[in-house]
């Protein structure tokens, strides 16, 4: 009789450890995830992203000196504009 009360005992000692050891690398993983994310809120973990480089198109072309054309471009339609609004 006693040994079948030995091994029921084994038994529960057997699950509730292991049941333990589960329990702590989930506990492990939530912390070290946790961390991680206070971390990076705080500002003290950055991660480092490279600048992006930008590409103009072949086509692209060089604005005049000081932007006088597009101003110039500007401004006739916005008198173009206006002048249609007043024969409204």
């Amino acid at each position: 009789m006693e040994s079948s009360g030995c091994v029921g005992v084994m038994a529960v000692v057997a699950v509730s450890s292991s049941v333990a050891l589960v329990a702590l690398q989930i506990h492990k993983r939530l912390v070290s995830d946790f961390m991680k994310k206070v971390q990076t809120e705080l500002g003290g973990a950055r991660v480092r992203r490279p600048k992006k480089k930008v590409r103009f198109a072949a086509d692209v072309i060089e604005p005049s000196a000081d932007n006088e054309e597009y101003r110039r471009r500007r401004s006739g339609r916005r008198e173009e504009g206006a002048t249609a609004v007043a024969s409204l």
